[in-house]
């Protein structure tokens, strides 16, 4: 089997650790003889951690599957917005009070002011953070959107321009755009077909809006946590604890071990 695993709030708890239990019990279905992997919204520097714990060096996918690794590090897709297709979303909410930013280009974190408070984990992480200015010929793997008030406009308003993108309002605030053919779902085929399984081979464990391509596509689906989306829980065929629970492990340890 090809076992899938989104990392918030699926297999990483809500104050980001993963539980040992749930690192053992995946190495330990690997060593079974199944394959594992990743497939995150995260940007690759903040996943690094998870993949690292994992031992994850290949064939996973990142950005909400903008980008999706194989072997060797060699990139079987990449969907990044481009310079002038980034500037057209960003520049519109620049001076908006309240909204913040953000984006990463190769490893390099772009936000409108470094020196707010909000980006003190990326200055404990020693995240290399630049100032954003538009005509700097910048691409995005995905741009994220920050505000106190819903953003389910401004998602309207970016789809009209740009209606082949993929977006993800979150509950807390956030709006998320990544390019075309960017998904989870395109991403765990993807990975099915260059490791050579057949969809009904395949498990994914989720939570969230982003999760949803990724358990509609699997053979086998499973929704993670009472924070689950609608959306997810419609699609899964199964519903499991949280993370703090110890629900994927729990479920790996009764049906792939």
């Amino acid at each position: 089997m090809l076992v899938a695993f989104d990392l918030d709030r699926t297999i990483v708890t809500e104050d980001f650790r993963m539980p040992p239990q749930i690192e053992g019990t995946i190495k330990r279905v690997r060593e079974a003889g199944h394959v594992v992997t990743v497939i995150t919204g995260r940007a690759r520097v903040s996943a690094d951690e998870f993949l690292k714990q994992l031992d994850i060096k290949e064939f996973y996918s990142v950005n909400h599957g903008a980008l999706v690794m194989g072997k060797d590090e060699l990139i079987l897709h990449h969907s990044r917005i481009k310079p002038h297709e980034a500037d057209a979303i960003i520049k519109p909410y620049m001076d908006v009070e309240g909204l913040e930013f953000s984006f990463f280009e190769g490893d390099v974190f772009y936000v409108r002011n470094p020196q707010d408070p909000r980006w003190e984990w990326a200055q404990t992480q020693h995240r290399m953070m630049e100032k954003y200015q538009p005509n700097l010929g910048l691409h995005a793997d995905k741009i994220v959107f920050g505000s106190d008030t819903p953003l389910l406009q401004m998602r309207d308003d970016i789809l009209k321009q740009f209606p082949e993108f993929v977006t993800y309002l979150w509950a807390d605030g956030y709006l998320e755009i990544t390019g075309v053919q960017a998904d989870k779902g395109s991403a765990l085929k993807l990975l099915s077909e260059t490791l050579g399984f057949e969809q009904k081979d395949t498990i994914a464990f989720g939570d969230g809006p982003n999760d949803v391509t990724m358990i509609q596509w699997a053979g086998r689906g499973i929704a993670v946590g009472p924070s689950a989306y609608h959306e997810v829980l419609e699609a899964a065929s199964e519903h499991i604890p949280r993370p703090e629970e110890l629900g994927v492990a729990k479920w790996l340890e009764k049906n792939l071990l």
